[in-house]
């Protein structure tokens, strides 16, 4: 795979893995919060060796992608993100989100007044999400505000988290600052002007 980088709204530049034929259907990979694009690794692999243009896209404030200069990570935010990437592939490409991506993905479908998705594939969310999985993730986010002091440390806080998964053999070595945490509470918590099932913004 290559890096690729596309300018997303308010001149923000994301950082992305590309591999597969530019002329083959596309799917655009998106983690969710507190993740980067390495999250996808395996899966992006796969879906190139099945033949597809695959893009795994590092969000605003995530991986090697810019931080938003006016601080602004509002779902609607990562939702134009998404629309700029997909109006450089041609085709409307399969989005494929967790968490954040998910929602995000939803509201860009809602909201554009043309089809910008073959498919929407939603990974650890749903249109509607339940209070208590809610408080649970919030407070899994919240839990470390001043970060770990090391690597294994913050392995063995997602193994608490996630104790039905194995530890992976491969760990993704330390980058940037990640997004922070306060960003992620707050589009699990308020979804500040916009509806979680991608509906139109409240002005």
């Amino acid at each position: 795979m290559n890096v690729q980088r596309f300018v997303a709204s308010r001149s923000v530049t994301l950082e992305a893995d590309v591999g597969g034929p530019c002329d083959h259907p596309a799917i655009v990979l998106m983690h969710g919060g507190g993740q980067t694009r390495y999250s996808w690794g395996t899966a992006a692999q796969d879906l190139i060796a099945l033949g597809y243009h695959v893009v795994s896209l590092d969000l605003r404030g995530h991986g090697a992608s810019d931080w938003a200069p006016d601080g602004d990570y509002r779902l609607d935010a990562f939702a134009d993100d998404i629309c700029a990437v997909v109006a450089t592939l041609g085709k409307p490409p399969a989005l494929v989100g967790a968490s954040i991506g998910g929602l995000a993905s939803l509201i860009a479908i809602g909201e554009s007044r043309k089809p910008i998705a073959s498919a929407l594939v939603l990974v650890d969310v749903a249109p509607r999400i339940e209070h208590a999985g809610r408080q649970r993730i919030r407070r899994f986010m919240t839990a470390n505000r001043n970060g770990f002091a090391s690597v294994e440390e913050a392995a063995d806080a997602v193994a608490a988290y996630l104790p039905h998964r194995p530890r992976p053999r491969h760990r993704e070595p330390p980058r940037r600052k990640r997004f922070a945490a306060t960003h992620t509470e707050r589009q699990l918590g308020r979804r500040r002007g916009c509806r979680p099932y991608g509906g139109r913004r409240q002005e």
